[in-house]
């Protein structure tokens, strides 16, 4: 593996960790990560070609086990994104549904799937629940204001850095006070006041 190919790599896994952990933190869905997903799907299906003619034409097999591991390793994390991401599609797939600018952040593989697990679901809940009720009441997720009431709890306390000088943000609209956020600053802040500078990468979730 070359010095340039390990640096992009190395990259590439910080990415994909901040990625996961911004993911995990952030009450909403997350735009999905095109451009970290082609590059890091690239690299590894490049590095496992190299490995593989390593190991075929040389006699570096402990060398490639080590790259291996860390192709592995990059695997992981990226499964590990993937499987967040899924998982925060299970819990809020009709919020997401219901909401162009919230499917507009899925993948078409995510919306895809999105699309198929609510239609199970829909199916599953008639078939145990609705068929058992009167007809009046055999409704599931038409209401206007369905997607609304399974919205994520964005009151939520959540850990974030200040990426770059904000000067003083009212974080409160219920009171006239402001807080100064400067770069570098790690705070402890209710998600949906700051939810514009977190999706305008201004903050980062921690």
């Amino acid at each position: 593996m070359d010095a340039m190919g390990e640096d992009t790599l190395n990259e590439d896994i910080g990415k994909l960790r901040n990625a996961w952990v911004a993911e995990s933190t952030c009450p909403d869905i997350r735009p999905f990560d095109e451009d970290l997903f082609a590059d890091v799907s690239e690299q590894i299906q490049n590095q496992q070609a190299f490995i593989d003619k390593t190991v075929t034409e040389t006699d570096e097999a402990f060398t490639a086990s080590l790259y291996q591991m860390e192709i592995d390793r990059v695997k992981f994390s990226l499964a590990r994104y993937l499987r967040t991401r899924l998982l925060k599609v299970e819990s809020q797939v009709l919020h997401i549904l219901a909401s162009p600018e919230q499917k507009a952040k899925l993948s078409p593989a995510e919306l895809d799937y999105a699309e198929k697990y609510e239609r199970l679901v829909k199916e599953h809940f008639t078939h145990c629940v609705l068929d058992e009720l009167p007809e009046p009441f055999r409704k599931f997720g038409e209401a206007d204001d369905a997607g609304d009431a399974l919205r994520p709890n964005q009151d939520t306390y959540v850990f974030c850095r200040i990426k770059e000088d904000l000067g003083e943000v009212q974080l409160d609209h219920t009171m006239d006070s402001r807080t100064p956020l400067n770069a570098g600053d790690l705070q402890v802040l209710r998600y949906l006041p700051i939810q514009a500078l977190v999706e305008n990468d201004e903050v980062v979730l921690i």
